[in-house]
C-alpha cells in the first residue's frame, strides 16, 4: 500500500482476509457452502482503502498472509461514476494494483471467463437487458452472464464478487423480481444466460455504511455470513473525518425564507475557510487546500422556469458576494449531464462528481440530491440546501458525502478546520432537529459530532511561558491494537528521517545495523554447530518410500530417504517463507549482503543461510528486539528535531510510534493556534444563536480565569456545566484561590494537545490511555512548574489500572513536576494521593501489588485536599 492504514483499518482488513480465506476453504471442501463477508463501515472511515489492502494481500500476500493464486475480482456498483472514482482511488492507495478494468459505459467486453488476477468494474445498468454486454449476437460471443458463470466453473471461490454500497442492491425489486445484483449474486437455475447466471457466487463480500438491510437479506440466503465491523468511534478518533458538523438554519420560524441571504453567508464562509487553509498551509510550508461550497437545489425539473428562476438568482449572489469568481468555476451535477442556459450569454457547465476534487478551480458545485452515493469531495467544507424543511433525509445525506478530512488527518494548529458547515435557510431552531436525527443511525449516519455553534480560543501572549512548559511535558503515543514489526518500523523511520533531512544516510545505516545483527546471530548459530543443522533442514527433503505388489500387499518393508537436496524453486519457496519472519525486506537485504560481501558466495547457498536463519522464532524475535533498541534510540535523539517539523511531518512519525509493541513519549504537545469548542444542537431551540452566545457570556460561575486559552472579549474559559461538576468545581476554586497560580489547562481527551498516560489493563493486558484533567501552572523558587490533579469518583472499575499507570509515570517524570495527584472524595473528604511523592509512591504500589482496593489505598495513604 503506498498510505498508511490506521489501526482499525489494519485490522478491519485482517479480519476480512481471514473470513474471505476461511469460506474460501469451506467452499473448496464442499460446494454448496456458500459464504457473504460483510464490511460495516461509517462513512469516512475509508472503505475503498480497506477494501484494497485485502486485494492486494489476496492477489500478492504480504508479511502476514500468502497470496491466494489466482484471485479475480468484479467489484459491482449501481453507479458508473462511483466505479472510475473507486478504481482511481485503489489505483493510487496501491503500487501493485496495476490491472483495472471498467465494464460497460459503451465499451465492448466479450470474454469467455475473467481473467485471473485482473479487477473488473461494472456497473448494474451495463448488466441490464438491454445492454450489448448482456445480449449475444452483433459479434458478442458471450454475455456478461456466460462471463460470470464460466469464471465460477473455473475458479471457484477465488472468483469474488464485492458490492460497494450494498445495502441498495440486495433487496428485491416490489414484486419480488430480483435485482441485478441479486441475479448475479444468487443466480436463477433456469437462466438462458441472458438476464442472470444459472449457479451463485460461492463467495461475495458486502459494503456499506449501514448493513441492517444488508443483514436483513441475508438471513433469506444459503449463506454463511461473517461480519466485520469498524467502530463509528474509531473513525471519528482518527481524524479522518471532520469532528464537527455546523448546522445553521433560519432563526425563527414564519419568517421570509432568506435563501439568497443565506447563500452570501455560504460564500462568507467558503473564504474564511480559504483564508484559514492560506495561513495554516503557509505555516507548515505545504500546499493550501482550495475549498469548495456546494449549493443544493430543489428537486424540480432543469428546463422549468421556475427553476431556472431560483438558478439565476442563486448564482447572481454568489457573483455579488464573491466578485473574484467567475461563471466557468460554478459547475452543476444535475441528471441532465449539459450546459445550463442562465440566458445573457452565461450557461453553467456540467461537470461528473468524481471529477471535482481534483478540478481545484471549481469553487461552487451546484447540487440536487445527494449527489451521487460514494461522492467523495472532502474540499466542499460549506453547505447551502434550498430544500424544504420536510426534505431532511437528502440534505443529511449531502452533509454525510463533505465531513472527509482533505489532508486524511485532524488539523490541531487551528481547530476550526476540522468543521463543516451547512445553512439551512427553509428549517428553524426546532425542525432543524430533524436532519440531527438522521446523523445517529441509518444509511446517513456520521461520526461528526452536530453541533450549532464554535466557541474559539487563542492564547494571549502572557501565557507563552505557561505554554511552552506545557509543550514540553512527556506524553505518549499509546500503541495500536495491531503493532507493526519494529524492522519495518526502523526502515520506515530511517525513511522518514532521511527524506526529512534529519539523518543523511539513515536507510544505509538502518540496513547496515541489521545485516551486522544477523551476522552476530548467524556467528552464535555456527560456533554451536546449529547453523549447519539448520541449512541442511531447510535444504534437504525426506522422500518416505513403501514397495507394494499390484496387489497391494507390501513387498519391502518401509523407509525414508534423508537428504536429497531441494531444487532452486523449492529453496525459493523456503526462502519466501523465511522473508515472511524477517519483515520488509530484511531476509532480501541480508542475502544480497551476503552474496556481496564474498564473491565466491553462491546465491544458492546464501538464500539457504538465511531461511535457516528466518526460520528460528527465537533468532527473529532478537532481530526485533535490536530493530525496537534502535527505533527508539533514533526518536529519542531526533525527538527535539522532530518538534519543530509542520503538523503533517511530525503526523507520520506520531503514527510510527503508535505502530510500536510499548508506549512512546510523542516529541511534544502542540500548544499553538486556535482552541475550539462547540455548542450542540440540543440547546435549548427557542434561543438564537445571539441569546446563546449572551447566555454563555453571563454565565460568570461557569467563566474562569487563568486559563492557556481565552475567550478575546473577557480573558475567561467557558466550562460547559455538567452533573459531574461537584469535584472539578472544588479542584478549579481551590487553585484559582492560590496566588502563585499563573495558568490551568483542561486537558483534552485525545488529539496531538492531549496530555497522554500509558496504563495496562490487567483483563486484557492490552495498553490503554489516560487524560488527566487539569494540569496547574504555579510560580515556584525554581521556576514555572507544572501539576497533574485528576478529579474522579472511585466507582470507575479501571481505577487500579490507571492508578499503576499514574506510578509509572511518575517513576520515569516526577522531577519534572510540582505535583502528579489523582483525586477523590470518600467519606465526605477530598483525598489524593500524591504519587510524585518517591516514598508515598513505594507504599502504594506495595498496597496495589498486595491486592488493597482503591479506597484502601486512598484511606492508608491519601492527603485531605
Amino acid at each position: 500500500m503506498t498510505i498508511i492504514l490506521t489501526d482499525f483499518q489494519q485490522r478491519a482488513a485482517a479480519q476480512l482476509v481471514a473470513h474471505i480465506k476461511d469460506a474460501q476453504e469451506n467452499y473448496a471442501f464442499k460446494q454448496d457452502l456458500l459464504a457473504a463477508v460483510v464490511l460495516e463501515a461509517a462513512t469516512g472511515a475509508g472503505k475503498t482503502v480497506i477494501a484494497t489492502s485485502v486485494i492486494e494481500q489476496l492477489m500478492f500476500g504480504s508479511d502476514s498472509t500468502e497470496p491466494v493464486s489466482g484471485t479475480t475480482i468484479l467489484w459491482v456498483t449501481n453507479d458508473p461514476n462511483l466505479n472510475a472514482q473507486t478504481a482511481r482511488k485503489m489505483q493510487d492507495a496501491s503500487k501493485r494494483i496495476n490491472d483495472i478494468r471498467l465494464l460497460g459505459q459503451g465499451a465492448a467486453f466479450n470474454q469467455e471467463i475473467f481473467e485471473p488476477g485482473v479487477i473488473y468494474f461494472l456497473n448494474t445498468q451495463a448488466a441490464s437487458a438491454t445492454a450489448r454486454i448482456a445480449r449475444k449476437g452483433d459479434g458478442q460471443d458471450w454475455t456478461i452472464w456466460q462471463t460470470i458463470e464460466n469464471t465460477i466453473d473455473q475458479l471457484g471461490a477465488r472468483f469474488l464478487v464485492i458490492v460497494d454500497e450494498a445495502h441498495y442492491g440486495v433487496t428485491d425489486k416490489a414484486g419480488g423480481a430480483p435485482t441485478i445484483i441479486n441475479r448475479i449474486l444468487n443466480g436463477d437455475p433456469g437462466s438462458d444466460l441472458q438476464s442472470s447466471v444459472r449457479k451463485p457466487v460461492p463467495v461475495f463480500v458486502g459494503i456499506s455504511a449501514t448493513a441492517e438491510r444488508l443483514n436483513k437479506a441475508l438471513e433469506q440466503q444459503n449463506r454463511r455470513r461473517y461480519n466485520v465491523t469498524v467502530p463509528i468511534e474509531e473513525v471519528r478518533s482518527s481524524g479522518l473525518v471532520k469532528d464537527r458538523i455546523t448546522l445553521a438554519p433560519a432563526a425563527m420560524a414564519g419568517e421570509v425564507v432568506a435563501d439568497t441571504t443565506f447563500i452570501r453567508l455560504g460564500v462568507d464562509k467558503t473564504l474564511e475557510y480559504e483564508r484559514r487553509w492560506a495561513e495554516y498551509a503557509a505555516s507548515q510550508d505545504e500546499p493550501a487546500v482550495i475549498p469548495a461550497m456546494v449549493i443544493q437545489l430543489p428537486d424540480e425539473r432543469s428546463e422549468d422556469d421556475s427553476f431556472k428562476t431560483l438558478l439565476r438568482s442563486v448564482v447572481d449572489s454568489v457573483l455579488q458576494q464573491w466578485p473574484a469568481l467567475i461563471a466557468l468555476q460554478i459547475v452543476h451535477t444535475f441528471g441532465e449531464h449539459t450546459p445550463i442556459d442562465l440566458g445573457g450569454g452565461r450557461a453553467i457547465r456540467y461537470m461528473a462528481p468524481q471529477d471535482i476534487q481534483d478540478a481545484t478551480e471549481v469553487r461552487v458545485v451546484l447540487a440536487k440530491n445527494a449527489i451521487t452515493t460514494g461522492w467523495d469531495c472532502p474540499r466542499a467544507e460549506v453547505l447551502v440546501s434550498l430544500r424544504a424543511s420536510t426534505d431532511f433525509t437528502p440534505i443529511a445525506q449531502l452533509i454525510g458525502r463533505i465531513v472527509r478530512q482533505p489532508m486524511a488527518r485532524r488539523i490541531a494548529l487551528d481547530e476550526t478546520l476540522n468543521n463543516v458547515h451547512a445553512y439551512l435557510p427553509r428549517f428553524d431552531r426546532k425542525t432543524v432537529m430533524s436532519v440531527v436525527s438522521q446523523f445517529s443511525t441509518g444509511d446517513t449516519a456520521t461520526s461528526a459530532e452536530v453541533i450549532r455553534l464554535e466557541l474559539p480560543y487563542r492564547a494571549p501572549g502572557h501565557m507563552q511561558p505557561a505554554l511552552q512548559v506545557l509543550a514540553s511535558l512527556p506524553s505518549y503515543s499509546v500503541p495500536s491494537q495491531i503493532s507493526s514489526p519494529e524492522t519495518k518500523r526502523l526502515h520506515t523511520l530511517a525513511t522518514y528521517l532521511e527524506n526529512d533531512a534529519l539523518l543523511p544516510g539513515a536507510v544505509t545505516k538502518a540496513v547496515a545495523y541489521l545485516n551486522g545483527i544477523l551476522d552476530i546471530e548467524a556467528a552464535k548459530l555456527f560456533a554451536t554447530g546449529e547453523l549447519d543443522k539448520r541449512r541442511e533442514a531447510v535444504s534437504n527433503a525426506s522422500v518416505f518410500e513403501l514397495q507394494v505388489s499390484v496387489d497391494g500387499s507390501v513387498i519391502d518393508g518401509e523407509r525414508i530417504l534423508a537428504g536429497t537436496r531441494m531444487d532452486a524453486k523449492n529453496i525459493d519457496d523456503v526462502f519466501r517463507r523465511a522473508s515472511r519472519a524477517l519483515k520488509d525486506g530484511t531476509a532480501e537485504s541480508y542475502w544480497a549482503y551476503l552474496v556481496n560481501k564474498d564473491p565466491d558466495e553462491d546465491p544458492i547457498e546464501a538464500k539457504i543461510t538465511v531461511a535457516a536463519l528466518g526460520l528460528s522464532p527465537q533468532l527473529v524475535e532478537n532481530v526485533e528486539a535490536a530493530a525496537a533498541s534502535m527505533n527508539a534510540d533514533w526518536l529519542k535523539t531526533h525527538a527535539k528535531e522532530i518538534s519543530f517539523q509542520p503538523e503533517s511531518v511530525r503526523a507520520r512519525y506520531s503514527r510510527l510510534q503508535s505502530e510500536a509493541r510499548d508506549p512512546q513519549l510523542v516529541p511534544r504537545i502542540e500548544v499553538g493556534g486556535t482552541v475550539v469548542d462547540a455548542v450542540t444542537q440540543n440547546t435549548d431551540s427557542d434561543l438564537t444563536d445571539e441569546q446563546v452566545r449572551a447566555d454563555i457570556a453571563a454565565d460568570t460561575v461557569n467563566r474562569w480565569a487563568k486559563h492557556l486559552y481565552q475567550d478575546p472579549a473577557d480573558g475567561r474559559y467557558w466550562k460547559k456545566p455538567q452533573d459531574s461538576d461537584g469535584l472539578e468545581r472544588r479542584v478549579l476554586e481551590t487553585e484559582l484561590a492560590s496566588n502563585q497560580l499563573v495558568a490551568w489547562y483542561r486537558n483534552p481527551v485525545g488529539g496531538e494537545r492531549a496530555l497522554c498516560i500509558p496504563y495496562r489493563t490487567r483483563s486484557t493486558g492490552k495498553w490503554a490511555r489516560l487524560f488527566p484533567d487539569f494540569v496547574f501552572f504555579h510560580e515556584t523558587p525554581s521556576g514555572l512548574k507544572p501539576s497533574i490533579l485528576d478529579p474522579h469518583g472511585i466507582h470507575l472499575t479501571d481505577w487500579i489500572d490507571k492508578l499503576t499507570g499514574y506510578l509509572d509515570y511518575a517513576d520515569k517524570h516526577a522531577s519534572e513536576f510540582r505535583g502528579i495527584a489523582p483525586l477523590t472524595k470518600l467519606q465526605g473528604k477530598e483525598m489524593f494521593l500524591p504519587v510524585h511523592d518517591a516514598i508515598v509512591r513505594a507504599k502504594i504500589r506495595s498496597a496495589v501489588e498486595a491486592g488493597d482496593s482503591i479506597e484502601e489505598i486512598f484511606i492508608a495513604h491519601g492527603v485531605a485536599y
